[in-house]
């Protein structure tokens, strides 16, 4: 049965709403055709009026934001009540947050001893939520602890059913981090999985999904830029519009090498003196990485024809979407942590792709069809030399990487499979009810 009510305290409505625009499912029909669109009215016509909750973290993903950004309005769109909301992360937990997120990519600094911090976060939370729901969407893997801190403060588990959205690749994470994931995730009633591959053999929950990441193409950072624009902002940053730009424009600094593309970009000037560089989308919230990125802009500067900005830079949608269309090859290190929906993005915009092997590119990608994979600097640099000197293979590849995208990886398509995922999740409450 679907939740009636919402339980308040004070009239207070938990973390508060994160505010998103207005869209309509219709909008889309001009991706997917009008039969699609009805396919999905239909999917969520059963759901009409069910009471959803998305919760994700202040610190989430640019990717995880992107999502929710776009589904959310649109599954309201569809008749869902649907909230998406955000955990308070006081400051002294943020650490917490951050060292558990790392140890979960497989990075060490996950102690035993932050593991009172992380109780203490989720019992905070479970202080604070006072509302019901039919399905609560956990999208902050330090938040599925708070299940069990829901049952512990009230002495029964929480109403509705429970969804733990794993965003990453937990198939290196550090053993005593995902020990007390997996522990309190199976407290869950199933998981969902941006791609089949990240579920490890010891995944938690009785059910599984797998809900593939879409691209917007009504968003800001995916539609097309006027060719004025375009040229005033790369203009404005320097760039010679008549010469050919690598760009790396994925969030994708490495940790263990950041000047890697510098390698892959001074091989390939030995035989394209004219090419030019950019590297944007670094996000320097940590002390280490900051310092790193003063490395790498001294580098840039002694190589000369490099650009390098980071979030400090101020750059936005219409910024990123000029600079992804304007690059003659993209490169991408990739992040082999997690989703990634900003290569969904630059193949979405039909650019050639050039990337390194990891578990984003492995799920994403088709070798020599919809981007070339090349993991050594010298067989980067061979790859891009080779689609700067053949613009019709470029063009191929970056055309195959839009149809990709266009068939299985729209946000029409996200929306979909969530909707599947909520039908039978909800089906298999209700017959459990009646029991």
């Amino acid at each position: 049965m679907l939740a009636q009510s919402a339980r308040r305290a004070g009239g207070r409505r938990m973390f508060g709403s994160v505010a998103t625009s207005t869209h309509s499912i219709d909008q889309y029909a001009q991706f997917v055709g009008d039969a699609a669109i009805e396919s999905l009215r239909a999917a969520a016509a059963p759901l009409r009026g069910a009471r959803v909750l998305y919760l994700s973290s202040p610190a989430a993903s640019g990717a995880v934001r992107r999502l929710l950004q776009s589904s959310v309005p649109l599954l309201a769109d569809l008749g869902l009540n649907i909230q998406w909301q955000q955990v308070r992360i006081a400051a002294e937990y943020v650490e917490m947050d951050r060292a558990l997120r790392r140890a979960l990519s497989g990075y060490p600094g996950w102690h035993e001893s932050r593991e009172s911090e992380w109780r203490e976060f989720n019992q905070g939370n479970a202080q604070v939520f006072d509302e019901e729901f039919d399905i609560v969407v956990v999208h902050h893997s330090a938040s599925v602890g708070l299940h069990a801190a829901l049952t512990h403060l009230h002495g029964h588990p929480p109403p509705g059913t429970w969804l733990w959205h794993s965003h990453r690749d937990y198939r290196n994470a550090v053993p005593n981090a995902w020990s007390l994931i997996r522990q309190h995730a199976d407290d869950f009633d199933a998981s969902v999985y941006d791609y089949k591959p990240f579920i490890r053999d010891d995944a938690p929950t009785p059910r599984t999904f797998v809900v593939a990441p879409g691209v917007d193409p009504l968003s800001p950072s995916a539609r097309p830029v006027s060719d004025e624009v375009r040229e005033t902002i790369l203009a404005q940053r320097g760039l010679n519009v008549n010469q050919p730009v690598i760009g790396q424009i994925v969030l994708s600094m490495r940790d263990d090498d950041p000047e890697r593309v510098l390698d892959t970009f001074a091989l390939v000037r030995q035989h394209r003196p004219d090419v030019q560089l950019v590297i944007t989308n670094l996000v320097t919230d940590e002390p280490a990485l900051a310092e790193k990125l003063n490395v790498l802009r001294q580098r840039a500067q002694e190589l000369g024809g490099v650009l390098v900005l980071s979030e400090m830079d101020r750059v936005g949608n219409v910024e990123l979407s000029s600079l992804r269309e304007e690059a003659t090859v993209l490169i991408h290190e990739g992040y082999p942590r997690g989703i990634s929906v900003e290569l969904l993005e630059e193949m979405w915009q039909s650019r050639p792709i050039v990337s390194a092997r990891s578990s984003v590119a492995e799920a994403l990608l088709i070798e020599g069809r919809t981007a070339l994979l090349a993991d050594s600097t010298e067989e980067q640099a061979a790859a891009i030399e080779r689609l700067l000197r053949s613009p019709r293979t470029a063009a191929r590849i970056g055309e195959a990487a839009h149809r990709h995208v266009a068939r299985r990886h729209l946000i029409t398509h996200y929306i979909a499979n969530y909707l599947k995922v909520f039908q039978q999740m909800l089906k298999r409450r209700q017959r459990t009810s009646r029991r």
